[in-house]
């Protein structure tokens, strides 16, 4: 492919969408399978290595469609584009899940979660006072973030760490032409 035949949005929009894509269908399994697994602390590190290894081969795939290089800048401002409008897909996405497709399911997560918080700070031998102190904050936080407007709220937290996982992924993206120090 020609670097003149590319369409930058275009190739911004694809990227985006496959990963949000991808995302949505490993949320959708894990939601057939077992909700318990959503709640894993393994689970978050798993979908976001999913992510991160999509959204380097796409940047790679891009750059390589361009003439095979692409500064760290460039490589950012594409990574952060496709990273953002995964973020919004999927942000419209949770809105459907949590109020349209399974309006329960924010309780069962806020359950499941107060279970797992209880059960590892009983391992770390909390005391029970923390404990029961921890529980209120915990339900307050999954009914805040799981409501249209939550999911909103928290739309410029979601942003600066997708600016950090744009930043490490364009590390990986970045290539930088070779630069002789012969002169002519």
């Amino acid at each position: 492919m020609d670097s003149n035949n590319i369409n930058y949005n275009e190739e911004v929009l694809k990227g985006g969408l496959i990963v949000a894509g991808v995302s949505i269908l490993v949320t959708m399994l894990t939601y057939i399978i077992n909700v318990e697994l959503m709640v894993a602390w393994w689970y978050g590190l798993i979908a976001l290595a999913i992510s991160m290894g999509l959204v380097i081969y796409i940047g790679i795939s891009l750059r390589n469609a361009i003439g095979g290089y692409m500064s760290y800048k460039e490589s950012l401002k594409f990574t952060f584009l496709v990273l953002t409008v995964s973020y919004l897909v999927g942000a419209i996405f949770n809105i459907l899940l949590y109020n349209v497709i399974d309006p329960g399911l924010p309780e069962t997560l806020k359950e499941l979660t107060v279970e797992n918080t209880v059960a590892m700070m009983e391992g770390f031998g909390a005391p029970q006072e923390a404990i029961d102190a921890s529980i209120p904050e915990i339900e307050k936080s999954i009914d805040e973030n799981t409501t249209p407007i939550g999911i909103l709220k928290a739309t410029p937290w979601g942003l600066l760490f997708i600016f950090i996982f744009a930043a490490i992924a364009s590390i990986f993206v970045k290539k930088n032409e070779a630069v002789s120090d012969r002169i002519n």
